[in-house]
């Protein structure tokens, strides 16, 4: 495939992403820093249609479309054009926290009297006019960037904007609104009308643009001379690793304290450090050669605790010998040695009944009760937690030093100390120590496989039971066996008939519920991770090869797959790219924001006492 070829097939994979998880997931691995305009205002004209964004009291409309709220550079912004950035960068916030909104803020009190910084005081609103200020500021430097450059849209990007244009006004009659004007006003307030809106939407989309191009054009310019030297300060970045711990906790071995009238127990210095030496010394006898594997370490552990445990008897009936000579020790009344005139000898029937022997168990008795006691000890014992191929960036700040060691090898194994920093008022720092890790290492991977390219047709679930309070669609089994059924019927359809990768790409167009009907159903470059847990699995299965077929199932329906092959890129180099284009990237914006100026001028006008649960936004 030519490079030509493989760079349009990525613009149409990104415009026909699989899953809000997979969005989410490529917007975390590329971490590009702007707002993805074009998506929210689309965003915006979806859920505001049916919403909308009451914008009330008295407003001088010439005002608002005349005076300046802001100046960006050599562009006034006019209070109208703000009150856009402003709506948008709410509804971009509400629809980004939409599960967990009700918890970040109080939906049915104004913006303006909600406090989200107490030492600052500012306010919700303050933080939303400051996002409008600053997503203004960076769209616009994109916007004088691209012009600069003689950069022009696409021509499918132009007509899908002349196409909104158009069908504004439909939009607006079909919910009730005389037109396109009268129902901007109702999102965005009095002054808004289309022509203004149509200037900001085209400020917008030329911005997001030209950056989507700009990031493309960079990483196509990556090759392999770029991607080592990227790598070389911090190979280790990319590599994932196997290990196992034990933690230890200093808790877990302070004897003595006085307990309190609230019920908690503190304990001296002397104390507390008598936990932390003995804690220390634990960790220290675990983490020794002998325990070079997981099956020893827990074997070690199941010892040590063993051992914990029949120390704790013997100090518990020391304890009790010590009661018993101290009760022995005091001298009886002579009353107390006296028998009562009440007590009698036992009758002889008494004797028969006391003296009665127990019938002893049999073999096969005794046998079950020791098994039972086995059980008990194999599952009172602690073990150590396994990790398999876990990214570096993944793995604890704690022992992440030590197994990036070049010189680390299997069966390394040692005790590492877990320390918290406080500060106090005047700025001193002290060290507690929490316990020890005892980490075994395993083995490392430098993550030189090959990513996935892979079609799927997705037939989504129908039907299903919406919670109310998270938002979240539970379905039937009946309904989840519904769709197996078609996803097996178009299985054996694709089987019988040409059964080529081609065709399979027909069908996905035709019949699957992911994408726009026009990429036949293929992701490129598949990585690890990117997709959900049982298509990500099937995918980089070892004995995945070309041309495999499956069905499998996700929380959004059943897929069924294609194979197509492996990627001419691997995962490591994957990584690489998208670090070293997040890190170019962010410095080629930061400059462009950098050399744009801002004035503030008057930004009274932005509705700052919105009332989100009477707006539509939530």
């Amino acid at each position: 495939m030519s490079a030509s070829s493989k760079k349009k097939l990525r613009k149409e994979q990104k415009a026909a992403a699989m899953t809000q998880r997979q969005k989410a997931a490529k917007k975390e691995a590329t971490k590009l820093k702007v707002y993805t305009w074009t998506f929210w205002i689309v965003m915006i004209l979806i859920v505001g249609l049916v919403a909308g964004i009451a914008l009330s009291g008295p407003v001088n409309v010439m005002i608002e479309r005349m005076g300046t709220s802001i100046v960006v550079g050599d562009h006034n912004i006019s209070h109208t054009e703000l009150n856009y950035f402003y709506i948008d960068a709410i509804n971009q916030y509400c629809n980004q926290y939409s599960s967990y909104i009700s918890y970040l803020l109080d939906t049915s009190a104004p913006l303006d009297e909600q406090v989200v910084d107490a030492t600052t005081g500012t306010t919700w609103a303050d933080n939303f006019l400051d996002m409008a200020i600053s997503n203004a500021k960076n769209t616009y430097a994109l916007y004088d960037a691209a012009n600069e450059a003689g950069y022009e849209m696409s021509a499918e990007e132009k007509e899908a904007m002349d196409e909104l244009y158009g069908s504004m006004d439909t939009y607006a009659k079909d919910l009730g609104y005389k037109n396109a004007d009268e129902y901007l006003q109702a999102i965005y307030g009095a002054s808004a009308d289309k022509k203004s809106y149509q200037e900001y939407y085209k400020v917008t989309v030329l911005a997001s643009s030209y950056y989507a191009a700009y990031s493309e054009d960079l990483e196509e310019s990556y090759d392999e001379v770029v991607l080592r030297e990227f790598e070389k300060e911090t190979p280790y970045q990319y590599n994932s690793y196997s290990y196992a711990y034990f933690y230890m906790s200093v808790d877990d071995f302070k004897t003595g304290g006085t307990k309190g009238e609230d019920g908690k127990t503190t304990y001296t210095d002397d104390e507390i450090k008598a936990a932390e030496e003995a804690v220390k010394q634990a960790a220290e006898s675990l983490a020794i050669p002998e325990n070079s594997t997981v099956e020893k370490l827990n074997a070690a552990i199941a010892e040590m605790e063993k051992a914990q445990a029949e120390a704790e008897k013997e100090q518990t009936k020391e304890e009790e010998k010590t009661e018993e000579k101290t009760e022995d020790a005091t001298e009886p009344s002579e009353e107390s040695t006296e028998p009562t005139e009440g007590t009698t000898e036992p009758t002889e029937e008494s004797k028969d009944e006391t003296d009665t022997e127990t019938e002893e168990p049999t073999e096969e008795e005794e046998k079950e009760e020791d098994e039972t006691k086995e059980d008990k000890e194999e599952t009172k014992y602690s073990t150590a937690t396994e990790n398999t191929d876990v990214l570096y960036s993944k793995v604890s700040s704690v022992m992440n030093e030590w197994i990036r060691d070049e010189a680390r090898k299997n069966g390394d194994i040692t005790a590492l100390a877990y320390e918290t920093t406080s500060t106090d008022s005047d700025g001193k720092e002290t060290k507690t120590l929490k316990g020890y890790y005892v980490v075994l290492y395993l083995d490392s991977n430098d993550n030189n496989f090959a990513l996935a390219n892979v079609r799927h047709i997705l037939v989504a679930f129908e039907g299903g039971t919406t919670n109310s309070t998270t938002g979240t669609t539970t379905y039937s089994q009946a309904e989840k066996d519904a769709a197996k059924k078609t996803a097996e019927a178009l299985l054996e359809q694709w089987k019988k008939g040409d059964a080529t990768e081609e065709s399979f790409g027909e069908l996905a167009n035709k019949e699957s519920d992911d994408g726009d009907g026009t990429t036949g159903g293929l992701y490129e470059d598949v990585y690890p991770g990117q997709m959900v847990t049982n298509f990500n699995d099937w995918c980089f299965d070892e004995a995945r090869k070309p041309g495999d077929t499956g069905i499998v199932e996700s929380t959004y329906g059943y897929h069924v797959m294609y194979y197509v092959g492996d990627s001419e890129q691997n995962y490591r180099d994957h990584m690489i790219t998208e670090d070293k284009l997040t890190e170019d990237m962010e410095a080629w914006q930061t400059a462009l924001n950098e050399a744009m100026s801002l004035e503030e001028k008057d930004t009274s006008h932005v509705k700052k006492d919105l009332v989100l649960s009477t707006s539509g936004l939530t």
